[in-house]
């Protein structure tokens, strides 16, 4: 059944947000569990240098997230933002138009990171086994980039109307695949890494197939391609997927500063790295799904120039942020040693891992602040201000910090830097934010006129 328009501009803003997130939360507990359930089979096999492979494909894998991430989000602004509106037939042009754009540019992308992974991962530091890995892993799950482009930028479309049982459905039966054929690849077909990488691959095509229909067959958000409107609606989807996608060049950047960092302190630092960034999207999954949920929410309350509603969000934001915070650090506290046991960690890696579960996770309670502040900003016609505080937070936050902690400290100084860089760019992104939320605004201010 098709959602109406204008879904959260009246109603309780906490319900919605409630709503949204859990959805969104148990959609992506769903994937990042698979994600790390792909770590613990592989590291079932017994060798250090698997693990460490991943964790030098990862900058790569995260880059072609990022990159999906930022159409979708250009989903998520424009049709949020024309659905505050009321013109739901706008917003089915804006859709298909972003879906053709992001497949064209995935679609290139593919082709040239396929072809320049042995460099990249050389650029990394990755040598012998672990960069054989690497290069396998990354070259197959790239093939897949215009599937997760439009699985992911159908999620967003299915979030943006309302319909967010769908968007989170489609990704647990993914999970649900991968789940399944992970250990009848790796172990059952002897594919090993090679087995693991297809797994994703299948996962991610599931995930599209369920959205991409909700999106077509179900809510019928797909309009017709106009290739005059499309020129122009080409500068509207740039100005979000442009900044966005910027933006997010930099945390794969750091990733990589971070892994060639850990390099020099070897391969046990390496894995603990690896491992670190496994479950550190499923532990603080929340801090994902949180920006997620409350998008569409702000975009269309704010379309609709409901001021006092979007003050509101942002006031049940942060305390939503601070208590997932404090429940989560309390169980990697009281968890860490099963932690390591269920990698097969080796002493010195678990070593590691107790310092990110003991010192270094509390301060990722600003990360959630800044991944909500960039929403904020993306939707509100602001994304330059997201890619700006991004970017600066990796550049001029987390690689001259990590330099430095490993420089004095070794690789504890590592993961001290890093969370230093969050927690002073997280400070500064999140009062930013706040204060342009709490402040005089009207969507006339960022040329938000019916005509759009």
């Amino acid at each position: 059944m098709a959602m109406q328009s204008q879904y959260f501009v009246s109603g309780s803003i906490l319900r919605h947000i409630f709503s949204m997130a859990h959805t969104s939360m148990l959609a992506l507990v769903a994937m990042v569990l698979v994600d790390a359930l792909d770590l613990f089979f592989l590291s079932l096999l017994g060798d250090v240098e698997i693990i460490a492979g991943l964790g030098f494909a990862w900058p790569i894998i995260f880059f072609t997230l990022a990159v999906s991430l930022g159409i979708s989000t250009a989903m998520t602004a424009l049709v949020s933002r024309t659905e505050g509106l009321g013109d739901r037939e706008r917003a089915k042009i804006y859709a298909t138009h972003i879906l053709v754009f992001g497949l064209v540019l995935s679609g290139v992308m593919t082709v040239v990171l396929w072809l320049s992974a042995p460099w990249m991962l050389d650029m990394f530091g990755a040598v012998g086994k672990a960069r054989d890995v690497g290069v396998t892993y990354v070259q197959i799950v790239i093939l897949c980039l215009p599937v997760l482009v439009l699985s992911m930028s159908s999620g967003a479309l299915l979030r943006a109307i309302g319909a967010k049982q769908r968007a989170m459905w489609s990704k647990m039966i993914g999970a649900a695949v991968n789940a399944i054929l992970d250990p009848i690849f790796i172990f059952g077909f002897d594919w090993g890494v090679e087995g693991a990488a297809w797994a994703t691959v299948m996962s991610r095509i599931a995930i599209m197939a369920v959205a991409f229909y909700g999106v077509r067959n179900v809510h019928h958000m797909l309009g017709r391609f106009d290739a005059t409107l499309f020129r122009k609606d080409i500068r509207d989807i740039a100005r979000v997927t442009v900044p966005v996608g910027l933006a997010k060049i930099g945390p794969p950047i750091a990733s990589a500063f971070i892994m060639s960092s850990m390099a020099k302190f070897g391969p046990d630092a390496v894995a603990a790295m690896a491992i670190i960034e496994r479950i550190g999207p499923f532990v603080f999954v929340g801090y994902m799904a949180l920006p997620q949920a409350i998008g569409p929410i702000i975009g269309q309350n704010f379309a609709a120039a409901k001021a006092e509603r979007v003050r509101s969000i942002w006031h049940n934001v942060w305390g939503l942020v601070v208590v997932y915070a404090a429940i989560v650090c309390t169980a990697l506290f009281l968890f860490q040693g099963q932690i390591a046991a269920l990698f097969s960690a080796t002493d010195q890696t678990a070593a590691y891992l107790s310092i990110f579960c003991s010192f270094t996770a509390p301060f990722y309670v600003f990360l959630g602040l800044q991944f909500s502040s960039h929403t904020f900003f993306n939707v509100t016609g602001r994304p330059n201000l997201a890619m700006i505080f991004d970017l600066a937070k990796e550049l001029l936050g987390v690689i001259p910090l990590v330099w430095l902690g490993s420089y004095y400290m070794g690789a504890p100084g590592v993961l001290a830097g890093q969370a230093a860089g969050i927690v002073l760019f997280g400070t500064i992104t999140a009062v930013v934010s706040y204060r342009l939320a709490c402040g005089r605004w009207s969507a006339e201010a960022y040329n938000l006129s019916r005509s759009t």
